[in-house]
């Protein structure tokens, strides 16, 4: 008669009566549970961000060229909510590639490390002059003309072909220039008529 009473009361009042719940309202109140845990476990990796102030300054190292061996400079780290410094180290030297240095850059309000890593060496000298090529004029294409591409540590010509002509654009031809003691290649592209 008690129990009846207080689950009486209960449903007057609007109080959930956990004792007298019958196995669905337990498993839904189980799911709610789950669901509010999920979420905040959700609020909190929003909560944990990256750094939102910039690294310190690099620290000065002292290193010594080695032969056949590049010197990786050390580094700030992000770990446990702070900045910890890396020391440099040796890295031998890859034929072919040079070492990209990591850098830290700002994304979404925080800090987002870059990694390094060994990057393919571009070419040191000009491509040799565009090959002249053959070809006919075609309704509703255009003609890439061939270029030279860089591989495997030499030139290589790459023929033309045509492409669908496309309205209101034109075919910008891609072109190599020097940067950092490499050339480096800019794309063709389409661009929008003026």
């Amino acid at each position: 008669m008690r129990k009846h009473k207080l689950l009486i009361a209960s449903l007057v009042l609007g109080v959930a009566a956990p004792a007298f719940a019958g196995p669905r309202e337990r498993e839904e109140r189980r799911e709610e549970r789950h669901e509010e845990r999920r979420e905040e476990r959700r609020e909190e990796r929003r909560e944990w961000r990256g750094p939102r102030e910039a690294p310190p300054a690099l620290r000065e190292e002292r290193w010594e060229n080695r032969r056949g061996y590049t010197y990786v400079r050390g580094r700030w780290d992000w770990r446990d909510g702070r900045y910890n410094w890396q020391p440099g180290y040796y890295e031998r030297e890859r034929v072919g590639y040079r070492w990209r240095e990591p850098r830290w850059e700002m994304r979404d309000g925080e800090y987002v490390r870059i990694d390094g890593g060994w990057i393919a060496r571009g070419p040191a000298i000009a491509p040799p002059a565009i090959r002249v090529e053959r070809f006919e004029a075609r309704p509703g294409f255009v003609w890439v003309r061939g270029r030279w591409a860089w591989s495997n540590g030499q030139w290589a010509w790459v023929g033309g072909h045509y492409e669908r002509e496309r309205v209101g654009y034109r075919w910008a031809e891609p072109r190599w220039e020097m940067r950092d003691g490499e050339y480096v290649e800019v794309g063709g592209s389409w661009e929008v008529v003026p």
